[in-house]
């Protein structure tokens, strides 16, 4: 017995014995462990492969198949996109627009020998109902100038590379229309929305009907009396307006900031104003403003939002001659600026920012390339994504409130298709790099021009001055309102933040998704290939009914 208890209390040999003893164990939970992680893979590719399978049948019409004939095109389809898969696969036609397909295969596992099973079947099933159901995507892009080089480029290719994926489906004709809103400090329209006027200042062709051409909004403005239209003043520059447009304010009969009500001349506020970026001081001194492009004059009152008595003295710069006939429609605003004396617009590149060098001038702020609306062809939409260039600052507002407009049937985009319609998706993919700014500036205008005119202005709820951290909550919280409303109007949203480590940013693009999943954090543009990726699976699994 004694010799028995020196043997156990002898140490030279335990851990040797020990690991001898738990190495079998320990080798079987890795072995287990290896074939857990393999099994789920093996899983979802089972999955992702009937998925594709049970719509590469639907495309044919459930109702023109017999369930062989299901089978069959199941079985050529796993093989010819799955080949590593080694399926049983099963088919049932469920109803004339609804497909089930099934499938099993045998997956060996490293120890299933010793549990006396070498392997265990993996199963998977997916029903889809296709034919019926129609999508509708807007890409919400930033295209500030902090996108510019490789942020762009890796966007671009991210976009394109979603929509040929999409187009690898060979949806039915009809069932998928794209859409792009670029956006920066501005949203543009598009130019051929605006009135057409002759050399002679005759209107030959009117603008679209919810532009407010007559200037009849009234809003809080700087240098533009109220009635006096942007556009005779453009016709009277000879410039033309190339298509931006100001955020709406909202007024009694509704929140037309944040909700896509419907635009009425019976409601001014509710039209969208042209943008027209006015002439500002030259600069002197300590005052910096961006955009001075007509010759100052001694008697020329400086800016700022006051009263209209003034604001008709300061178009003395743009040729005013001593008489104002207080315009209230295009065609009177013609008539005036007609007395006019002609004056020379100095479009030569702004000097203020060093990150750009626009052409100065009554467009200036504009240089964003136009919407493209809803559209079944996206090689066009495709083209149009690979043209956009960067410029200008960030204004989420703008960019989801029109992103809503554009998916919406009511004008001014139509192309989408109505509430009452059934099985239709709407889906918002909304991409920034930056945080939200105001251009704040040390003049009298107290901001560069933007969407809600300047900070002088006060349209930003009411706030005359502050800086850009502090704006830049206040355009948050309106954006978080937009998207709210957006949401309830049933359009998902899919929300990327880029290269953007501002906190408060990302929780804003994490309430303004749809949901957990549909928030997407990239701090490196070489992830937006795969989050595209993964916004289009989640967008087309939608059709798959179980």
């Amino acid at each position: 017995m004694a010799s028995m208890k020196r043997f156990w209390a002898d140490r030279d040999g335990n851990f040797g014995m020990m690991l001898g003893i738990m190495a079998v164990p320990l080798l079987i939970a890795g072995g287990l462990a290896v074939d857990y992680v393999n099994l789920s893979r093996q899983k979802t590719g089972i999955q992702d492969a009937l998925d594709a399978a049970a719509l590469a049948v639907t495309r044919e019409g459930p109702k023109n198949l017999t369930e062989e004939q299901a089978r069959e095109l199941a079985m050529q389809f796993v093989r010819a996109n799955y080949p590593d898969l080694k399926l049983q696969v099963r088919a049932k036609i469920v109803d004339e627009d609804t497909v089930e397909i099934s499938g099993q295969s045998d997956y060996p596992i490293s120890f299933g020998s010793v549990f006396g099973s070498p392997s265990v079947d993996v199963a998977a099933a997916s029903r889809a109902t296709y034919s019926a159901i129609r999508y509708e995507i807007v890409f919400v892009l930033d295209t500030t100038g902090s996108m510019a080089g490789g942020k762009l480029q890796a966007m671009q290719a991210a976009v394109t590379g979603m929509i040929d994926d999409i187009e690898k489906e060979q949806l039915p004709a009809g069932s998928m229309k794209y859409a792009v809103v670029p956006y920066a400090g501005f949203v543009n329209v598009g130019a051929q929305y605006g009135p057409t006027i002759s050399s002679t200042g005759v209107v030959t062709k009117p603008a679209a009907s919810w532009l407010d051409v007559n200037s009849a909004a009234k809003l809080r403005q700087s240098d533009l009396p109220q009635g006096l239209s942007r556009f005779a003043l453009f016709h009277h520059l000879g410039q033309k307006w190339t298509g931006c447009v100001e955020t709406r304010q909202a007024s009694l009969k509704g929140k037309h900031d944040t909700e896509d009500t419907p635009p009425s001349a019976y409601d001014p506020l509710s039209l969208f104003t042209p943008m027209f970026a006015i002439d500002e001081p030259d600069n002197t001194g300590d005052w910096p403003y961006p955009n001075s492009y007509l010759s100052d004059s001694s008697s020329a009152v400086v800016p700022g939002n006051t009263d209209n008595a003034d604001k008709i003295k300061r178009l003395k710069r743009y040729g005013r001659m001593s008489t104002y006939t207080n315009p209230t429609t295009l065609q009177t605003s013609l008539q005036e600026v007609a007395t006019w004396r002609k004056v020379t617009v100095n479009s030569a590149p702004s000097q203020l920012y060093s990150n750009e060098a626009d052409p100065k001038g009554p467009n200036y702020g504009c240089e964003i390339e136009p919407i493209q609306p809803l559209t079944e062809d996206a090689a066009k939409v495709k083209q149009m994504v690979g043209g956009l260039y960067a410029n200008g600052s960030t204004n989420t507002l703008t960019g989801v409130t029109w992103g809503w407009r554009v998916l919406s049937p009511g004008e001014p985009f139509t192309e989408g298709l109505p509430k009452t319609e059934k099985n239709v998706v709407k889906t918002m993919v909304f991409l920034t790099d930056g945080a939200n700014s105001f251009g704040v500036l040390p003049n009298n205008l107290k901001s560069g021009y933007t969407s809600l005119g300047y900070l002088v202005d006060g349209r930003l709820n009411g706030h005359t001055a502050g800086t850009n951290e502090t704006l830049g909550t206040e355009l948050d919280a309106k954006t978080l309102t937009a998207c709210t409303n957006i949401k309830n109007d049933g359009i998902d949203i899919f929300t990327i933040r880029l290269e953007e480590p501002d906190v408060q940013t990302g929780e804003m693009l994490k309430s303004c998704a749809s949901g957990p999943n549909n928030f997407f954090d990239a701090p490196s543009r070489t992830q937006l290939d795969g989050i595209f990726k993964a916004i289009r699976k989640e967008i087309m699994r939608v059709r798959l009914t179980s």
